[in-house]
């Protein structure tokens, strides 16, 4: 049997709230939402450009009949955006945001505080909207092993030291071709 291809604009939604808990330990968040006949491929896990977590999905019910939600949430400062992950089991989905290390918040501020000093000079702070998680997916983790990820600021810090070399390597050949130009000049004025 075949499907029409505009067969899903038929549909019609029933949407719905989902019960939701925050439970708060010492390393992590976890955010828990109850969707009673959910099945993981039918959730996504999104952090959109400015830094909300996004939660939505939808099944179908019967005939053109389907049920969805959506729901945002603010990612606390502290969090560590870049290993949040979710988990399902039994209608229930556990999205863990871990806690940043005493650490990484020390360095973050370090960097705020030097971004100040930086704009009072006249450079320009990069905005916080051009994030690196822009639209970033997350997705469900098969069991507890998982790879290590580069940070956002490890990434960040690579490209601004790949920028830097590329100045100075366009510094020292514009230095180099002005001097053999003014070499150049003086050997034909002679």
């Amino acid at each position: 049997m075949e499907i029409p291809k505009h067969a899903h604009t038929n549909r019609s939604y029933e949407d719905f709230d989902p019960l939701f808990v925050w439970r708060r330990e010492e390393g992590r968040d976890t955010l828990e939402l109850h969707l009673p006949g959910f099945k993981r491929d039918q959730i996504r896990i999104q952090i959109n450009h400015v830094g909300l977590l996004i939660i939505s999905g939808e099944r179908p019910l019967e005939g053109n009949r389907w049920k969805r939600f959506k729901k945002e949430f603010e990612i606390p400062s502290y969090c560590n955006d870049d290993a949040i992950h979710g988990n399902m089991m039994q209608s229930i989905l556990s999205v863990v945001m871990p806690k940043k290390s005493p650490l990484i918040l020390q360095e973050e501020q370090e960097m705020k505080e030097e971004k100040r000093g930086n704009n009072r000079k006249g450079e320009r702070e990069i905005s916080e909207e051009n994030h690196m998680t822009d639209h970033a997916e997350y997705q469900f983790e098969e069991d507890d092993k998982r790879l290590p990820q580069e940070t956002t600021r490890d990434v960040a810090l690579k490209f601004m030291l790949v920028l830097v070399l590329i100045l100075v390597a366009a510094s020292y050949i514009s230095d180099v071709s002005k001097s053999l130009m003014a070499q150049a000049a003086s050997y034909f004025h002679n």
